[in-house]
């Protein structure tokens, strides 16, 4: 006689809603620039304020969150940067990753940065910075839309399409400059594109003046497990440039994915085609911004 399976009441029946307003207080000091005061956060998570400061002093307790000496806000501690580190620690294909991206930013001398599909956008987990005065400012955990960067369309590139249609419904293909791609028609295009050449360009959609070279990593499966990124200002990331540093994100995707077991070549390199070197536009000294 078979054992009958035990049944369990629903997932809401589990629900501790103090814990849940905690975790979400701790989403918003990850998501948002800290500090945060008592009032900002009870507003932004519509709680009252003595619900929100009776969580944090918890919170505080247990080394999650810290206060800030200077404005009396609220910040995340050291503790979830440790807690954060550990994730990023079980993620091999980032430790195989390190040693070629750091040679492609110092061959380059612009940012490197690596990042990861999450929740319909793409994470920034690694980054090697430019040399150079003018720069990308990628921060680590930093979210990326997919439709209008390099190692956004490059991650997308090899997605369902019922992914693709997703994010253009919600939040949709929000045009971020004059070149970003808002039609669901281009933007497909633009995915078969880069899965024939290997390698996305961001040519000022996400940011006026900024340039990305993007390019994937596979693991032994065939699955694209990150996407990585050459980023600078167009006024060096220039139509001569261009073809130089797609042969040099080709190369070093092919050389982190056979790392990861990934035998199967990409085709032959292929020249950026001319219509998607746009004119070049200027950057001022010293601007940064937070695209890839």
């Amino acid at each position: 006689m078979k054992t009958p399976k035990a049944s369990y009441p629903p997932a809401a029946a589990y629900t501790v809603k103090s814990l849940v307003k905690a975790l979400s207080i701790l989403e918003v000091l990850a998501e948002e620039e800290p500090p945060y005061t008592l009032t900002q956060l009870s507003r932004r998570l519509h709680l009252h304020v003595s619900t929100v400061h009776r969580l944090l002093v918890n919170l505080v307790r247990h080394g999650f969150v810290e206060e800030d000496p200077i404005s009396g806000g609220y910040q995340l501690s050291y503790r979830v940067l440790r807690m954060g580190l550990r994730v990023l620690d079980r993620l091999d294909f980032r430790r195989a990753a390190q040693p070629l991206l750091r040679d492609l930013n110092l061959r380059t001398k612009e940012t490197v940065h690596l990042a990861i599909l999450q929740e319909g956008l793409a994470i920034s987990i690694e980054k090697f910075g430019s040399p150079q005065p003018v720069g990308l400012d990628a921060r680590l955990g930093g979210a990326m839309p997919l439709h209008c960067t390099g190692v956004g369309k490059t991650l997308l590139a090899y997605q369902s399409d019922e992914l693709l249609s997703q994010i253009a419904q919600a939040p949709g293909l929000t045009r971020m400059t004059s070149h970003t791609i808002t039609a669901l028609p281009q933007l497909r295009r633009e995915l078969e594109r880069i899965r024939e050449q290997g390698y996305a360009l961001d040519q000022e959609e996400a940011v006026d003046g900024l340039r990305c070279v993007a390019g994937p990593v596979f693991n032994h499966a065939g699955q694209v497990v990150a996407a990585f990124s050459v980023a600078g200002p167009a006024t060096r990331m220039n139509a001569a440039r261009i073809p130089e540093i797609a042969q040099m994100v080709r190369e070093t995707s092919q050389q982190i994915s056979y790392r990861l077991g990934f035998r199967a070549d990409l085709r032959p390199l292929g020249a950026p085609l001319a219509t998607e070197l746009r004119s070049e536009r200027g950057v001022s000294r010293g601007r940064t911004a937070e695209a890839g």
